[in-house]
């Protein structure tokens, strides 16, 4: 049976100095963007299974209700011993 590893990763927007996603993983710098976050994880061979909403506001508008996400927590997996 395959055995895996899971990582889970928080992702948040940063309103003031990268106007962007950002994750940070020990000291390494931050990978900044969406794109650049989930490429990064994926060069390294992990896989997204889950993405979800950590911090959100919700208003009511016109007709509906509106959201805006500022923080995420991503699951990742990968197979054990198939990393770089």
């Amino acid at each position: 049976m395959r055995e895996w590893e899971c990582l889970t990763v928080d992702i948040r927007y940063d309103e003031k100095k990268h106007k962007d996603w950002i994750a940070q993983q020990g000291q390494q710098p931050p990978a900044v963007g969406m794109q650049a976050i989930l490429g990064t994880l994926g060069y390294d061979g992990w896989e997204l299974v889950c993405m979800a909403a950590e911090r959100q506001q919700v208003w009511a508008a016109f007709g509906g209700w509106n959201m805006q996400v500022s923080d995420y927590r991503a699951t990742f997996k990968r197979p054990i011993g198939e990393q770089e």
